[in-house]
């Protein structure tokens, strides 16, 4: 803020500040104090149409977010229309391959059903040819007994009789048969598919036209972000325009404010710059100074160390005043007569240190010796000790029981504590003299250890001295260096200095520049008004889009929850699925159980048939062995014929199966037993009537 006074001489003091250094007239006092409240004015105008940018610039953000987020919302809802398309697939793709297993199974069994009729109707024709070969012969054998034997009356064969139920149980279950529930099933899932293609159907609509609404939704996005980014073209395009246009003075003035207060900053920042450059350069200096200062200190010292080390090899010195350094190139033989005397002494420490380990060894293996001869001693003066105290107890407790009629064993017990007394002390004075021995053996090896260590001190400080010699070399060609590349810094540090200053001057000429385009900015203000009407359209239609993206949010999260409830229906329509095929399964395994027991009758009726046919050739050989000369023609040998029609046409097979007569009356076998049995009736007699009597009623196992 600008504070603006009427008085000449704070206005012309304002206007050194902003740069001005002509005098201003009197005249014209009034005309700058105007100048500057237009200034302040506009520059007010600016920082509102920043912060309105700003909050252009946020709702962009905000709005770019929105999109972003429906963009994520839609591809969450193509995964998962992606994941619904593919589930449908998959319950397609099993209903097809349940629908051809159900038809193969469909086939099969109509074609084993197919198969045991043929086979039910090619048994029941057998079975008839059998009974009507079986009343042939009948009839033939009532007619040669008949003409053999007039008078006697044979009686029929008993045949009326129905046949056993066991032979003939499978026929029972010929019954119509429902049609087979597995063909409604296939009809109930096709329809059931057909429904699902449809709803398949309707989904894909609605995702094309979702498609079709998120492709409009993204060209309208495209379509803002095109806009905004003409929009920040025009605006970065407007900050350095100048046009030629004279606009009104309050924006003009406004421009040049700006233009002098940026300069003044710019001025400041590059005064501050160099003073702080000119500092470090002056502190970089002195700290250049003093490590110079201290290399040359510290070659001097070298230098001395150098030659007190070739003084007295074997006591090396490293606190020794130094002299002045001589050059590298003159320090090489004074480096070869070190290393020679380096040499020299690790050659004689070596020596020394095997030498002193030869003695340490040799201390130690006679120490050891020692103390083993010491402790050998020790052992047996204990062990002949320990005896004299047994005998001596053992005496002393003799001569305790004899002691007032023996008095010499009091003395002899005397001397033997005396000779107890004699031997610990020689014990003593031995175990002294090995700990004296094993005292002075352990002070040479601590004395042959303290030379060893001696030795290895004398030979690190060598090697430490070396080392410093090394490291002050290397640090002597590092200052050499560092050194130089000072001098090449402070002429870099002179170098960017000087373009600093040639900075300085552009800057200097370049706000010269600016003053002299002052009345080339007046079409600014304009272009301003301009920027702020497209500011204000803009973000009307960004709220026109936001409210759209609402919207369309809205409509997104009801297809969601849509979609959400078909899925749900997916699921239960999956679960009335897997029961109807529950279903089906179970009744195919009926079928299955069904087609068994077809199979097990169509057993027992062969058993049967063969039993009636048997039971034919029995017969005939009966009628063979009755009449010699009887021939049976039109017989066939091979087991008889089984056809439905014969089967049905015999009055036994009817009464045991209970089929239909169709208002037909049960006939007689033949004309000539008819009339016999129409004449006269008659028990059976004689053994021809009880083997026949045997014969009709022979069961099968």
């Amino acid at each position: 803020m600008f504070f603006i006074s009427s008085e000449h001489p704070q206005l012309q003091r304002q206007l050194y500040l902003l740069g001005y250094s002509q005098p201003l007239p009197v005249e014209a006092s009034e005309l700058v104090s105007v100048l500057l409240r237009d200034m302040q004015t506009a520059l007010d105008r600016v920082k509102e149409l920043e912060k309105h940018h700003t909050r252009l610039e946020r709702d962009e953000r905000v709005s770019r977010a929105a999109v972003e987020k429906s963009r994520g919302e839609l591809h969450v809802l193509r995964t998962e229309n992606n994941s619904l398309r593919s589930e449908i697939l998959t319950l397609t793709r099993e209903a097809d391959k349940i629908r051809r297993e159900a038809r193969g199974e469909t086939y099969k069994w109509n074609k084993t059903i197919d198969d045991l009729r043929m086979s039910n109707l090619c048994l029941r024709a057998e079975g008839a040819e059998s009974v009507r070969k079986l009343d042939e012969c009948q009839k033939r054998l009532e007619e040669l007994i008949s003409q053999k034997d007039p008078i006697a009356r044979l009686p029929r064969l008993s045949v009326s009789r129905p046949l056993d139920e066991s032979l003939l149980r499978s026929t029972r279950v010929n019954v119509k048969m429902p049609p087979a529930p597995v063909i409604d099933l296939v009809e109930l899932s096709s329809r059931r598919i057909t429904a699902l293609e449809e709803e398949i159907d309707i989904l894909e609509s609605k995702l094309s036209q979702t498609k079709a609404e998120m492709k409009a939704s993204e060209m309208d996005v495209k379509d803002r972000d095109l806009e905004i980014i003409r929009l920040n073209t025009q605006i970065e395009k407007s900050k350095p325009q100048r046009a030629s246009a004279i606009g009104d003075d309050s924006t003009e003035k406004e421009r040049l404010e700006d233009q002098m207060e940026y300069m003044h900053e710019q001025n400041e920042a590059l005064e501050r710059q160099a003073k702080e450059q000119k500092e470090q350069f002056a502190r970089e200096k002195d700290e250049l100074h003093r490590r110079w200062v201290a290399a040359e200190n510290e070659r001097v010292r070298l230098s001395e160390q150098q030659q007190n080390a070739g003084a007295q090899p074997t006591t090396p010195s490293l606190s020794a005043p130094l002299s002045a350094p001589p050059h590298p190139h003159a320090q090489s033989p004074e480096l070869e007569r070190l290393r020679s005397e380096c040499a020299n002494i690790k050659s004689l420490y070596a020596q020394t240190r095997d030498q002193l380990q030869e003695l340490l060894r040799s201390g130690n293996a006679e120490n050891r010796r020692l103390q083993q001869e010491a402790q050998k001693t020790e052992s047996s003066l204990r062990q002949e000790l320990d005896q004299l105290r047994d005998s001596s107890s053992a005496e002393t407790a003799r001569l305790r029981v004899s002691l007032d009629k023996m008095p010499e064993y009091q003395r002899l017990a005397e001397s033997r504590e005396k000779q107890i007394q004699q031997l610990e002390q020689r014990l003593h004075s031995l175990s002294e003299s090995l700990e004296s021995t094993r005292q002075a053996h352990a002070k040479e090896s601590d004395r042959l250890q303290q030379k060893l260590r001696d030795a290895q001190q004398r030979q690190g400080q060598i090697d430490t001295t070396l080392e410093e010699y090394r490291q002050l070399v290397e640090q002597h060609k590092k200052l050499d260096r560092s050194l130089k590349q000072a001098v090449g810094e402070v002429a870099e540090w002179r170098a960017k200095y000087d373009e600093r200053e040639h900075k300085f001057s552009d800057l200097t000429r370049k706000v010269d520049e600016y003053r002299m385009s002052y009345k080339q900015s007046s079409s600014e203000l304009r272009t301003c008004k301009r920027t702020l009407d497209a500011y204000g359209n803009d973000l009307a239609s960004l709220r026109e889009a936001s409210e759209h993206l609402q919207r369309e949010n809205e409509r997104m999260r009801q297809e969601i929850e849509q979609l959400g409830r078909l899925k749900q229906a997916i699921e239960m329509s999956k679960d009335d699925y897997k029961r109807q095929l529950a279903k089906a399964l179970s009744e195919n395994e009926k079928h299955r159980s069904l087609v068994a027991h077809l199979q097990g009758e169509r057993a027992s009726l062969r058993v049967q048939v063969k039993a009636q046919f048997h039971l034919n050739q029995r017969l005939e050989q009966r009628l063979e062995s009755v009449d010699p000369a009887y021939v049976v023609t039109g017989v066939n040998t091979e087991e008889p014929s089984t056809s439905v029609p014969y089967l049905d046409s015999h009055r036994l097979y009817r009464s045991a199966t209970n089929l239909p007569t169709e208002g037909r009356r049960p006939q007689v076998l033949s004309r000539s037993s008819s009339a016999a049995h129409s004449t006269r009736s008659f028990e059976p007699r004689g053994y021809v009537d009880n083997e026949l009597e045997s014969t009709s009623s022979v069961s099968i196992p």
